[in-house]
């Protein structure tokens, strides 16, 4: 018996989806084509990313190439002094809170005579308000910030304070009137002039022009603070003490603290190139 012969094209058309064979595909391979879509990518990755790295470490370790820090201290009034001021504030403030807080009104209460409560009053608040305006001005720290290009060594350290310019930038640390809290402000020592003698009974030696700054300040904002006292006996005797600091630094073993130094002849250098330009100023009128 002879079968019939079905042409092939009928027997693709009648062939179902059920027999078509599938192409074997192992599950590592599935799962590495979907984590690895790119492989050219990733093995150029490592090379894209070196620039980015590098950029990196420069930045992370730019002040290791540098001898001198970036800012340096140049004036310290003394943590004694310091001290006192700060509790001296804090007394003031409690009380002045205790007078008018209690005090007072228990004076109201018991209908004392006016005279008598309103004495209460000036007992808290007197004191208060005359300790926060004498001891605003006082300066605590002094820091100066230098540029790259005078962090090189102590000889050009030297050389940058012997013709500072006008724009070096300086911070000034202030205490709060009330609550003793530290105030940092941001000067340049040409913006800085001495003061007329005698101001705010002789405790401000130094003022600035804070108009511009003040303008950008918000109203809840603190005013910026416009003079300053700077005790220059104190400078004067601190550069002995930075002598005895120094010695102690270069005797000191690894792995003990050793006192932080005080570069009170950058600060000498700034108040003489302030007291130099007033003389100018004054010469020039």
């Amino acid at each position: 018996m002879i079968a019939p012969r079905i042409p092939a094209a009928a027997k693709a058309a009648f062939r179902s989806p059920i027999w078509t064979p599938l192409r074997p595909h192992s599950q590592w391979q599935r799962t590495s084509q979907l984590r690895n879509p790119h492989p050219s990518l990733l093995t150029r990755l490592p090379k894209l990313l070196r620039p980015l790295t590098q950029q990196a470490k420069s930045i992370a370790h730019g002040d290791k190439d540098y001898e001198i820090p970036e800012r340096l201290l140049i004036y310290h009034a003394g943590t004694g002094r310091i001290t006192f001021l700060a509790m001296l504030k804090l007394t003031a403030l409690l009380m002045g809170a205790f007078f008018t807080l209690l005090v007072v009104p228990s004076y109201v209460r018991a209908e004392k005579p006016l005279q008598d409560t309103a004495a209460a009053a000036a007992c808290g608040v007197v004191p208060m308000l005359f300790v926060a305006y004498s001891t605003a001005p006082f300066v605590t720290h002094m820091h100066v910030h230098l540029p790259a290009a005078a962090r090189a060594s102590p000889a050009v350290l030297k050389r940058f304070v012997a013709a500072m310019p006008p724009g070096t930038r300086l911070t000034l640390t202030t205490m709060s009137s009330f609550t003793a809290k530290p105030r940092c402000s941001a000067v340049r020592v040409g913006e800085l002039r001495a003061a007329v003698p005698g101001t705010r009974f002789g405790l401000v030696n130094y003022v600035r022009d804070v108009e511009a700054e003040d303008a950008r300040r918000k109203w809840y904002m603190y005013r910026a603070v416009r003079s300053f006292y700077v005790q220059d006996a104190r400078a004067r005797h601190q550069a002995k003490k930075q002598k005895q600091q120094q010695r102690q630094q270069q005797l000191g073993e690894k792995g003990k603290a050793t006192a932080t130094v005080v570069h009170t002849w950058i600060w000498d250098a700034a108040r003489d190139k302030i007291a130099k330009r007033e003389r100018a100023a004054a010469g020039s009128v």
